[in-house]
């Protein structure tokens, strides 16, 4: 068995155990495209702020090396760290978002209180 198989099998097997746990707490199936939409979005807010953080991560260390300031090597701004850290500022500026949105009473992107999930 090759390692991609085994871990998509891992991964499914969570998300049905998931799905579950979910059903018999009440949840809806139908909400379940809005929370992939919801989710697809936030992976996007997430590789903005990784390609942000990365770019600016170089464009420091350049800007360090040509000013003779020491050397940082460019390989150190693709270090998972950074993918996680900048998982945590999509979380954080969605949250931001979502919740501005719902202050000014509009239904949040992928949808919301009395939203259709259009934006």
């Amino acid at each position: 068995m090759s390692d991609s198989l085994y871990i998509l099998g891992v991964v499914a097997a969570t998300s049905c155990a998931a799905y579950a746990v979910g059903r018999r707490r009440g949840m809806r199936a139908g909400l379940l495209p809005l929370a992939v939409r919801r989710a697809i979005r936030l992976a996007g807010v997430c590789l903005l702020f990784w390609g942000g953080n990365v770019a600016v991560g170089v464009g420091v260390a350049l800007l360090v090396r040509g000013l003779g300031l020491g050397f940082i090597w460019l390989y150190v701004n693709t270090d998972v760290s950074v993918l996680v850290l900048s998982a945590f500022q999509a979380l954080i500026f969605e949250a931001w978002r979502t919740q501005h949105d719902l202050d000014r009473g509009r239904p949040t992107a992928g949808g919301g209180p009395g939203g259709s999930g259009e934006s």
